[in-house]
This record gives structure tokens, sequence and C-alpha cells, in this order.
């Protein structure tokens, strides 16, 4: 112990500063000789040491000529104080991700219970409507109603609910729409290869469906989904045209790549926000066919986004989708053989382009290609992954969806 910082005050103004007070015999002599001002003892003792003391010293000895000196309690070093406050720069950073996590499942449910209760409102005005009546009848004939109605009543809520959920998620995360819903013009050339090669991995994974379908087929299980039916005439296509091709890509690229990944995009990062984004929307078909294919689609979706900045690409290859799918179903309807050739040809075409067009990306990007932009954390990806999966509202909105899985799956066994 250093006796030049040894204060005399501590135990009266008599007490011994000399080099020897810590030998025994005078520790004696201290108390017994010495008057030690027993109010500022008592006072000392009921008034520990504050929780940080910069200033214990833990290689003191209570021993060492204190006497009855105590050690402070609740100090800390400041290597401790040090690691205190890391964890809680950790648990600050986790909170924030599980709130804008909580913030996107209360929209996302918020869309279902606007789904569910306005179908309930509509659907009993889906009964069949005779289109006889009406001037283009001797051109497009009867129209069996009941079959197009509930994909447009099901277009219809979807642009509801999507639609209110995605200006909630936004709001509720304090940012305006253009921060989250970039449209802007991207080089058209390059443009066009992202959308290539987005379509050659798409098709990609369509073709891994249909092999799954195929093996599940062969233990007696048809891995399908809910068909209300085709529709039999020109204008039933129209529109059932608009309703599966047209709005999705429009309202579903709004939210998801829009309010979902936007929010969490400039929040936390490109990677946390390409991954959720992309789960919650095969979480959003809920049935087991769609779930597994619109997730990869949805990386595909997401990464289109991020980099050519702008939403639109995305709306472009969401809607060429589609539209390929509804086409492919009316040749399905009529000529099974042509919709084989079709489906086949298309997907070689596009297959074979998008690696000719990701390889030319590769030559002229590189390796910034697969660099995103995330912000500097202290946590470390799986950790934010983890902390915006893990919130409760999200929690909520996955058990619903993978109900509705199940609940689809055993209604059409």
């Amino acid at each position: 112990m250093d006796n030049n910082n040894f204060n005399p005050n501590f135990y009266g103004h008599n007490a011994p500063t000399d080099n020897n007070f810590n030998n025994p015999e005078n520790i004696n002599d201290i108390q017994n000789n010495n008057k030690i001002n027993n109010q500022e003892y008592m006072q000392y003792n009921q008034n520990p040491a504050p929780a940080y003391d910069y200033n214990y010293n833990p290689n003191f000895s209570p021993n060492q000529g204190y006497g009855n000196y105590q050690k402070p309690k609740f100090s800390i070093s400041p290597q401790d104080l040090e690691k205190f406050r890391e964890r809680q720069k950790l648990n600050q950073q986790k909170e924030n991700l599980a709130k804008t996590a909580n913030r996107i499942g209360l929209g996302l449910l918020l869309s279902q219970l606007i789904v569910i209760v306005g179908t309930f409102i509509v659907s009993p005005f889906t009964v069949k409507v005779d289109y006889s009546s009406l001037d283009l009848s001797d051109i497009l004939g009867s129209v069996s109603f009941d079959v197009v109605s509930l994909y447009l009543l099901n277009a219809i809520m979807c642009l509801l609910g999507f639609g209110i959920a995605g200006i909630v998620i936004t709001k509720l995360n304090r940012l305006r729409l253009d921060d989250v819903l970039i449209i802007k013009r991207t080089p058209f050339v390059d443009t066009v290869k992202f959308l290539t090669a987005g379509m050659g991995f798409v098709f990609v994974f369509n073709l891994l469906l249909t092999i799954m379908n195929t093996n599940l087929s062969l233990f007696g299980y048809k891995n399908t989904m809910p068909d209300y039916g085709t529709p039999d005439n020109a204008l039933g296509y129209i529109l059932y045209f608009i309703s599966i091709a047209l709005v999705p890509p429009i309202i579903e690229e709004f939210i998801f790549r829009g309010a979902i990944l936007g929010s969490i995009r400039k929040l936390h990062g490109d990677t946390p926000a390409i991954i959720v984004s992309a789960a919650l929307f095969g979480l959003a078909h809920a049935n087991f066919v769609q779930t597994p294919v619109t997730f990869l689609t949805g990386l595909v979706l997401g990464y289109l986004t991020v980099k050519t900045g702008s939403i639109v690409p995305s709306m472009i290859l969401h809607f060429l989708n589609n539209s390929i799918a509804v086409v492919g179903m009316f040749f399905q309807t009529n000529n099974q053989q042509a919709f084989l050739v079709i489906d086949v040809g298309i997907s070689f075409v596009f297959i074979v382009f998008g690696l000719i067009s990701a390889k030319s990306l590769i030559k002229k990007y590189k390796n910034s290609l697969f660099v995103m932009e995330n912000p500097p954390m202290d946590i470390n990806m799986k950790q934010r992954l983890i902390a915006l999966f893990t919130a409760p509202w999200l929690i909520i909105f996955t058990i619903y969806s993978i109900t509705m899985c199940f609940t689809t799956a055993f209604s059409l066994k």
C-alpha cells in the first residue's frame, strides 16, 4: 500500500503516517492509543462504496493497517464494466431487431384478418352469374362466374389486405413509403440480364417442384394446392389472368419486397432483409406446394430488388412467372401434349439464357455481385436472424401459416 495516499482523517486526526504502521506491533499501538472518531466510522459503514468504485484496489487486504475496514460491496472493475456495457449494447441491438419483426408480424396478421373478414362478407355474393343477358353474350357466351369470382375475390382481398398491411408496417417502423418503395430507372441492359438470370433460377426451382411432386405421387400422396377450377370462355380467362398474373405481382411485391424488405434493409441490412422477406413470402401462400418454391423465388426477387435498387424488376419477373403459369394452365386444360411441349421449351430457353446472363453479370461485377450492404453490428448474422424470427408476433404469424398449410393438405388428401 502506498502510504503517501493514506488519509489520516479516515480513523481520526491522530492516525499514524509512518512507514512502519503495517507492523503488527504498531497496529496494536494504533488500536490502543488512538481515538477513532466513532461517528465518522459508523457513518462510513452505513454508506458503502458506490456500485462502480474505480479507486478500489483488489490487492488491498483488510488486515494491512485499517483495522475493521471492510471491502466495499458491489464493486466492479473497469474490465467488468466494459463487458457489462457490451452486453447492454448487444441486448439493445437484439431488441431493435425484435421490434422491427414484431411490427412486420402484426402487419401480416392484420392482412390475414382483413382477408378473412372481407371474404366472409363478400362470399355470399359469389354465386353463379349468367352473362347471357349482357351485350357481350354473342361474343363471349355465358360465364360460370362462381369459378372466376373466387379468383377475383382472392385478388381483391389480396389488394386490400396486403396493401393496408404494407402501409401499416411502413408507418410502424417510422419510415415513409418512398423509403421502402424504391422505384427508379436502372440500366436497361443490366436489368434485362438480371431478369433473365432470375427467371432461369425460378424455372430451376419449378423443375425441382415437379420432381418433388412426382416422387410424392409414387407413395400415393398428391402434393397439390387449392384449385377453384378453370374458366370456360374468353371473358373468364381475362378475369382469371388479371387476378392471378397481374394483381399479385404488384401487391405482393409492394409488401414483401417493398414494406418488409425495405424496412429490415434500411434498419438492419440487406442479408437479413432478403432472407426474412423470402421466408414470409413463402409462408404467406399457406400451402406446402408453393411455400418451398416461393421461398426460393423470394430470395431471387429480394436479391434482384437489392442489386437493381428498384422494386420494378422484381414486379416484372413476378409477372412473367405468373403469366407463363396461367398460359400453361390454359394449354394444359385444352391440350395436354401442347402444354408439355411449351412448358419444356420455355423452361429450357429461360434456363440457358439465365445461365448466360448470370455468367455475363459475374464477369462484369465480379465479387461485388455477391456483396451485401449490412450495417456494422456487434451481433453476427446468425444472431440477427434469430432475433428476427423469434419475435413474438412473427412467431404467431408463422404458427398461423403452418396451421393453414396443414389444413389445406388434409382437406385435399
